[in-house]
């Protein structure tokens, strides 16, 4: 066998293990794609890193929360859809939505300043906006965040006091 012969053989071969792994990596980025719970590749994944930043927020009772709000130490932060909060919010709540953080943040900062605590909530256990918008406040430097979990509901069923409206 010649030199050129054996080239194009081993070349021939590279190209054939090339596509092969190739047809391999396309039917695993399509399979783990359809599955609902899909791995994340490389070992990393931001949606993940970001529910484990959100666990480490604290949460606060219902009582402590009340406690707060009768010392006027606390700024209610509905992460609530507007229409929401509109229908009924705590008193003195203000509405900000998880993507709307930035957009309050200077004013936010001050409150803090003045040593007032924030206190997310929405409505449900599993309610997932009160984490998100207390994890953006903390991104942005508001570390007095706490989370009440299902806060709306238990708010409302104990008979604390509510608003409805957009203040």
């Amino acid at each position: 066998m010649t030199k050129n012969n054996l080239s194009q053989k081993l070349y021939s071969s590279f190209r054939e293990v090339i596509i092969v792994l190739a047809i391999a990596l396309f039917i695993a980025i399509v399979s783990n794609s359809m599955i609902s719970d899909n791995t994340p590749l490389f070992g990393f994944s931001s949606a993940a890193l970001i529910k484990e930043q959100q666990a480490k927020i604290p949460s606060i009772t219902l009582s402590e929360a009340y406690d707060l709000y009768l010392k006027k130490k606390v700024i209610f932060i509905d992460a609530r859809d507007p229409y929401s909060f509109e229908e009924g919010h705590i008193v003195d709540a203000i509405n900000i939505y998880p993507d709307d953080v930035s957009l309050h943040t200077q004013n936010l900062k001050v409150k803090a300043n003045q040593g007032f605590i924030f206190v997310t909530y929405c409505d449900g256990p599993q309610c997932p906006l009160s984490k998100e918008t207390a994890h953006a406040l903390i991104l942005r430097g508001i570390a007095t965040v706490k989370v009440l979990v299902n806060g709306w509901s238990l708010w409302l069923n104990a008979g604390y006091p509510v608003s409805k409206g957009k203040k």
